[in-house]
């Protein structure tokens, strides 16, 4: 999961449940009488949540669609349920320095995106230690920060709150590519002791794999990186959601090794050949599924996939039938942290129901 995103996007204008762009417009509008809601400095009015698979549309809302909200000049982003789009009306291209971006649909852009106001340390700080909190009334004690741009500036915050009892979960933080001779070695404890469980309200931080974003069809790309994270003594965790990714991916994993005593990730695997079952077997790696992404995402699922895709979609029974350890995460925000919602979701497959799973397992599979 996205720790600083989740905790974000709970004190967001919230968007999620809109089915079309004019009800994402009108839900943003109705919070103009009380305020805008809770806003980022300078005056940015955040909000969260929207999916275009899911609206009547089927396209992003624009930069268009956001000024006719007349916010008094007030710059507004409108990030995707993925947390890969954000839509940015007029102001808020002109405080990035895009003015004369055509429709203000910005695509993994976090290089602009890193401009916008960061929310107030109290603020951020009062979030995260709400959202920390109601994950461990739901029996969370522990999680993985997936996050592909997380450096030192994310560790010591995160090793500072987990020091202050505001985070009371053990983390482990991945990190990025661009940081691996910035931050402590694979595996070392930056506050807590190693291995702890979440105890008087304090849990332990930890360094985790290198995470990996690679862009479509970017082969050479995702060898290099691969490389280059093993000799700094990382393993990876590479963003996996089609099939060719996957595969330049395994490739990519059986010309070079993780550090001896570690395994790399498959994150998501969303789609996968049969044959792709095998070769995830042989190549060690560990996949990490996302459940609750069959509940959240279905309507996606079944408009944009054909049916034979549909049966290649987040596999579980048959890559631990092959030898494959399978774990389970939420990525949240994109689906919440529910681990009910998760476990219920492994053993119900709506559409393959040979790769559900029974209780005892679909519980392992959260396990740290």
């Amino acid at each position: 999961m996205h720790f600083l995103s989740s905790a974000a996007a709970s004190i967001s204008v919230d968007v999620s449940g809109a089915r079309s762009v004019p009800e994402v417009v009108e839900r943003l509008a109705a919070t103009c009488t009380t305020g805008w809601g809770r806003s980022a400095p300078g005056g940015w009015i955040r909000a969260w949540g929207y999916d275009e698979a899911l609206l009547d549309e089927g396209c992003n809302p624009t930069r268009d669609d956001l000024d006719r909200l007349g916010t008094g000049g007030r710059p507004m982003v409108v990030h995707h349920r993925s947390g890969h789009v954000a839509v940015l009306n007029s102001a808020a291209l002109r405080e990035l320095g895009v003015e004369d971006h055509p429709d203000g649909v910005l695509f993994d852009r976090h290089d602009l995106l890193g401009r916008v106001p960061r929310l107030d340390q109290a603020t951020l700080e009062a979030a995260a230690s709400s959202l920390s909190r109601r994950w461990a009334a739901m029996g969370i004690d522990g999680f993985v920060d997936a996050t592909h741009t997380n450096g030192p500036g994310e560790l010591d915050l995160m090793a500072g709150w987990s020091r202050d009892g505001v985070v009371v979960q053990r983390v482990q933080m991945m990190v990025g590519s661009a940081h691996v001779q910035e931050v402590p070695p694979f595996g070392a404890t930056l506050y807590g002791a190693p291995g702890a469980v979440a105890d008087r309200g304090r849990g332990a931080v930890s360094v985790g794999h290198v995470k990996l974003m690679p862009l479509p069809g970017g082969a050479d790309e995702i060898e290099s990186e691969v490389a280059k994270a093993h000799d700094a003594g990382f393993p990876v965790a590479v963003h996996v959601v089609d099939i060719e990714t996957l595969q330049i991916t395994l490739d990519a994993f059986s010309k070079s090794a993780p550090p001896p005593g570690s395994a790399d990730r498959i994150e998501h695997n969303a789609l996968c050949l049969p044959e792709q079952v095998d070769a995830i077997a042989r190549s060690g790696a560990r996949v990490v599924v996302n459940p609750s992404f069959l509940r959240a995402r279905r309507a996606k699922y079944e408009r944009e996939l054909t049916q034979v895709e549909l049966g290649w979609l987040i596999r579980i029974r048959s890559l631990l039938d092959a030898g494959v350890d399978v774990r389970a995460g939420s990525d949240s925000p994109v689906s919440e942290a529910n681990p009910a919602e998760m476990i219920r979701c492994a053993m119900a497959h709506p559409f393959v129901p040979g790769e559900s799973v029974d209780l005892p397992t679909a519980t392992r599979l959260l396990g740290w």
